[in-house]
């Protein structure tokens, strides 16, 4: 405990800038702490209160960055103190005469025992989370308390020495720039306002905001998608971002410029496009520290964002508070109407002049008549970006959503997938080639190729950037109306005489299980309340065949496997309509002709899967031909055809067509 003498010193050791108000600095020179806290506080009275109107009674937002930077000792009592006292319920106070009496704050011991303990400078961390204590129950701590803490974040804010506070983190890791918009760019904002009260306080907000843009605008394209390397990590990297907002907003002061503050709508409404429905989990499965839940936080931020969509946004967060359900059927898929409108003519092409005059005369009158209804566009929900190298593939805004997530900043593919708003695959999407049984070195770098995307298909492709010796492409498809995705593996080697052996791996979700169907080589996946059926589609459907390669669950992970003279395709096709649950499966590789002759498969390859009446082509050309290929009755001279195949008859209705680069 503090003496008498020390607690002065302490008190007459804050800095009182010019714009410190007279009454703030006749509590110090009179050494009266009750009088320079009621003071203090009075200022920031107004700030405080819209605080308290954002948060209400929410847990310290401190905590969603706990667990993300490397905390010290001292930081780590602190962390745990702060959970304890917030596992406790806040006592009220008994009314007297009409008011109601002081209470003092469950923090009140927490900012005791750090007091006695904190060194010289405080680190980031604790640098938020105790200015957040003083903002937030300011009024609940003992007068000699909330002194002293001034007293150490005023101290540590206005240091100057090169060993201060807001210093920049050393090392190249990745988490770097959440580390270095906590350590330059929220402390020394949250202080910055805390403090506002002793003045003096420009030069640091300046740091902070000069920092926070710096790494809003950094770490996102232009289109506010992320980095690929901060995907597993955008909660945390969004946390300090929705803090410094809400600092802002109840302080009402500026905190970004143009051209960050629209970076930030657009970042926030391409983070909700990630967010899944609750998931079932077992109290046994439930991690103990786990990273705050990307909802929790766009829930604050939607509000702060300014986003055109803050509506549409907040009702989709909202929904995806509750836990995922039965797959819904998805609407099927409409012609545009000026597609229609032009069917329609073809239709009528044989009807005499005058009754087609007439018509168009009526179909005027009654367009002069209608008010103009203008239709808002929707906004996109698949997005994909060179230079954040990340692809969002989303079916729908809907929160049963399927979605497809794929990150390739690094040698290893990062694939993330989930049917219907509940993970299924996530991690790794491995990758491992021999030649001649000699095993290449994995590609260190990938390229995005193609994208495309329009309402009936969403397809990317990417390819191995330094690949001599063989050309790697990997293909993802999804089909936002039929609840089916095709992952789709290609090598090809240089010399077509060579053998080459492909071995992919996809990681399941914890908790998933596998089925294998008894006839043929079809694999059932369940997660929770989701059942996806998987169709190895290079391999023979029928299990008792011979068939070169496997398709099997190992150590929780999808293993692919297949082998060929010259070149090898895996495609893997996923299906979860609630339509097809039930429905007969059969799948078989075609043939591929080119001038009568049929082609081998390093040349190309060709594939069909039947669900019941749900027919899908799949169609590889892995040496460009010198004439169009035929399979399936249709020519043609593409890399990659995916289309479907009409159950009734009739031509094949092409979904994507990836032409050779010139």
């Amino acid at each position: 405990m503090a003496t008498v003498s020390l607690l002065k010193k302490v008190l007459h050791s804050i800095p009182l800038g010019r714009k410190a108000s007279p009454e703030l600095r006749q509590a110090v020179a009179d050494d009266d702490f009750a009088a320079f806290q009621a003071t203090f506080l009075a200022v920031i009275d107004k700030p405080v209160k819209r605080l308290r109107k954002l948060l209400h009674n929410a847990p310290l937002l401190a905590a969603w960055s706990e667990d993300t930077v490397n905390l010290s000792g001292h930081e780590r009592e602190l962390a745990a103190s702060l959970d304890d006292s917030s596992s406790r319920q806040p006592t009220k106070g008994k009314k007297k005469k009409g008011k109601r009496a002081k209470v003092p704050s469950r923090y009140d011991e927490v900012i005791t025992n750090w007091l006695v303990e904190t060194g010289t400078v405080p680190g980031p961390w604790e640098t938020i989370a105790i200015a957040e204590i003083l903002l937030r129950e300011g009024k609940g701590l003992s007068p000699e308390n909330f002194t002293q803490a001034v007293s150490v974040l005023a101290d540590a804010a206005f240091r100057e020495s090169s060993g201060g506070l807001f210093d920049a983190p050393a090392g190249t890791e990745e988490d770097n720039a959440i580390s270095q918009m906590i350590q330059q760019g929220e402390s020394p904002w949250i202080c910055s306002l805390l403090l506002s009260p002793l003045g003096g306080v420009q030069t640091l907000q300046k740091l902070a905001t000069e920092t926070l843009r710096k790494v809003l605008l950094e770490c996102s394209d232009s289109d506010g998608i992320v980095h690929g390397s901060l995907l597993n990590r955008l909660s945390e990297w969004l946390a300090p971002l929705t803090r410094c907002s809400i600092w802002a907003a109840a302080f009402q002061e500026p905190l970004w410029h143009s051209e960050s503050e629209a970076r930030l709508t657009l970042i926030t409404e391409r983070a909700a496009l990630l967010v899944l429905p609750a998931q079932h989990h077992l109290v046994e499965d439930a991690p103990k520290i786990a990273p705050p839940a990307l909802i929790d936080i766009l829930q604050y931020l939607i509000p702060l964002s300014g986003s055109s969509q803050e509506k549409p946004l907040t009702k989709f967060v909202k929904g995806c508070c509750k836990p995922a359900g039965e797959v819904s059927r998805p609407k099927k898929f409409k012609a545009t109407p000026e597609t229609e409108e032009h069917d329609a003519t073809e239709f009528t092409t044989g009807k005499s002049a005058k009754t087609e005059k007439a018509r168009n005369a009526r179909k005027e009158k009654k367009a002069a008549n209608r008010k103009s209804l203008e239709k808002k566009p929707k906004p996109e929900v698949s997005w994909q970006s060179d230079s954040s190298c990340l692809t969002i593939l989303r079916s729908s805004s809907a929160p049963d959503a399927d979605v497809l997530t794929l990150e390739w900043h690094s040698g290893r593919p990062q694939l993330t997938f989930a049917a219907a708003g509940v993970p299924i695959l996530a991690g790794n999407w491995n990758w491992s080639v021999r030649v001649d049984d000699q095993i290449l070195p994995s590609p260190t770098a990938w390229k995005c190729s193609c994208w495309f995307l329009d309402p009936e298909t969403v397809f990317m492709e990417l390819e191995a950037e330094d690949a001599t010796v063989v050309k790697q492409v990997r293909q993802v498809l999804l089909a936002p109306h039929d609840r089916f995705v095709m992952l789709t593996d290609t090598v090809t080697s240089v010399e077509p005489d060579h053998k080459v052996q492909l071995v992919t791996s996809m990681p399941l979700v914890q908790g998933a299980t596998r089925v294998t169907d008894t006839i043929t080589r079809e694999l059932t996946l369940c997660t929770g309340p989701r059942i996806v059926r998987t169709f190895p589609l290079w391999l023979e459907d029928d299990r008792v065949l011979h068939t070169l390669g496997s398709y099997r669950e190992h150590d929780g992970q999808l293993e692919l496997a297949g082998v060929g003279k010259g070149g090898v395709t895996l495609p893997l096709a996923l299906d979860w309509h609630p339509k097809r649950t039930d429905a007969p499966a059969d799948w078989t590789r075609l043939t591929v002709t080119e001038s009568r002759r049929t082609v081998g498969a390093h040349e190309a390859s060709g594939f069909r899967i039947r669900i019941g009446d749900h027919q899908v082509l799949v169609y590889r050309s892995l040496i460009k031909p010198t004439i169009s290929r035929a399979v399936l009755g249709l020519h043609t001279w593409d890399e990659s055809v995916y289309g479907r195949v009409p159950s009734k008859g009739g031509l094949l209705r092409p979904l994507v067509e990836v032409e050779y680069p010139e």
